[in-house]
């Protein structure tokens, strides 16, 4: 932990937001796992469950150790759930992108889905740590 604490404030946040992304994963990769392959549940409730359960994670983890946007800090006066609120739809936002070009570079040009996934992947976290950075978790400097 100290060796973290040493870095400049942007790059510990960018690691934090890493580790949070891979944690994030491990957590939708669980939800998965357990609903499918132990509760056997139907793939596509599994994934909206895991989904579901990976965002409410991604948020908490965002929001007390990525962007430290604690109860105590006003940042620009609005209230966690109203933060909540702002995460899922940049996430929704950033799903329908993602859907959007699949559909448009796999299903309709015929691209290989790997690539194509690996390419949006890539936009996507990009595009969500924008979104978390500058309109969810965006910090008053007006203090």
């Amino acid at each position: 932990m100290k060796l973290i604490n040493k870095l400049s404030p942007t790059m510990k946040e960018t690691f934090l937001y890493a580790v949070s992304g891979v944690l994030t994963t491990l957590v939708n990769f669980t939800t998965s796992y357990f609903l499918y392959n132990v509760c056997g549940i139907n793939e596509n409730i599994t994934n909206a469950v895991a989904w579901i359960t990976a965002i409410i994670f991604a948020f908490l983890a965002a929001h007390f150790f990525v962007f430290g946007t604690s109860a105590k800090e006003k940042g620009n006066n609005i209230s966690p759930l109203k933060r909540f609120i702002m995460f899922v739809f940049g996430r929704l936002f950033t799903l329908f992108i993602e859907l959007f070009a699949t559909y448009v570079f796999v299903t309709r040009l015929k691209n290989d889905f790997w690539i194509i996934k690996f390419i949006i992947s890539a936009i996507i976290i990009v595009l969500n740590y924008i979104i978390s950075k500058f309109i969810v978790f965006k910090k008053n400097n007006n203090k």
